[in-house]
């Protein structure tokens, strides 16, 4: 197990995730101009492998970076998605400590799913 803040050179961080758009895209600009656009997508599953854990729900949020974040302007509400990108959890000091937020996914490649055969990608 590597140190925080090393390279871990070998290990892959990369997620693959379906689901369904719950609330529209939030767009923000960085400070250095790129634009950026946050939505959350809902995964619900039944699963017997799974067990004892059967029922399986998550909401996560997908930010998309750059010429990505422009076309989420074109996902709806209720849109079926597949998401393929790298999870990302927001860190800080205070007083001394490290602390932790908020899970997300940096997507790399947004493929729509329901009858809109297009795919997207950054």
């Amino acid at each position: 197990m590597s140190e925080l803040g090393q390279s871990s050179v070998g290990i892959v961080n990369q997620t693959i995730l379906n689901g369904v758009v719950i609330q529209p895209a939030e767009f923000r600009f960085t400070p250095t101009g790129r634009q950026v656009a946050m939505l959350i997508v809902e995964h619900l599953s039944e699963s017997e492998k799974s067990a004892p854990i059967q029922h399986l729900e998550l909401r996560m949020p997908v930010v998309a970076l750059g010429d990505l974040a422009q076309t989420c302007r074109d996902i709806a509400v209720g849109q079926n998605i597949r998401v393929e990108g790298s999870l990302n959890q927001k860190r800080w000091i205070r007083d001394g400590k490290v602390r932790w937020g908020k899970t997300e996914l940096i997507a790399r490649t947004i493929h729509l799913l329901d009858d809109k055969p297009a795919v997207i990608n950054n």
